[in-house]
């Protein structure tokens, strides 16, 4: 029964190995976008800021009514899909956070598991010892009876 337990324990523990390992990879592949995606977001502002430096030069030399409606439109646009970004961002954190936490839940429970196999051999091994003591204790007083019964030597002639 015991090893049947332990082979039951051992597959809940291969499982648990292999969700951890699962849910470790899926928190490695959620920082790796959520460092794309912050890549991104540096990128825009970047471009938004030399695009803000360019007009800013150009509107000194020559600024049409024109021109400076197609640039608050252009910076619009471009903001807004630096915003849109941020909430990319945002989705990117809580995703990664969510990974995090069952990573965190598979160790907890892969731990757990781990213990009570450690937990179960040592109740084993102390088991076994009792038994083994039991035989050496039981050797010992059968010794014993064939030593009292045995007649002694040297005794009288």
């Amino acid at each position: 029964m015991v090893n049947a337990l332990h082979g039951g324990l051992q597959v809940a523990i291969d499982l648990a190995t292999r969700q951890r390992d699962q849910a470790a990879a899926q928190l490695s592949q959620a920082r790796s976008a959520e460092r794309g995606a912050q890549e991104q977001l540096d990128q825009l502002q970047t471009y938004a800021a030399e695009a803000e430096s360019r007009w800013t030069l150009q509107a000194q030399v020559q600024a049409s009514p024109e021109l400076m409606q197609h640039h608050y439109q252009f910076m619009a646009r471009l903001y807004q899909t630096v915003e849109m970004q941020r909430g990319v961002m945002a989705q990117h954190a809580r995703q990664m956070n969510a990974c995090a936490l069952r990573l965190r839940d598979t160790e907890l429970r892969l731990g757990s598991l781990q213990k009570v196999v450690a937990r179960k051999h040592l109740e084993a091994e102390r088991l076994q010892a009792r038994r083994d003591q039991k035989d050496v204790d039981e050797f010992a007083a059968v010794q014993m009876r064939r030593l009292a019964a045995a007649p002694a030597f040297g005794g009288e002639d």
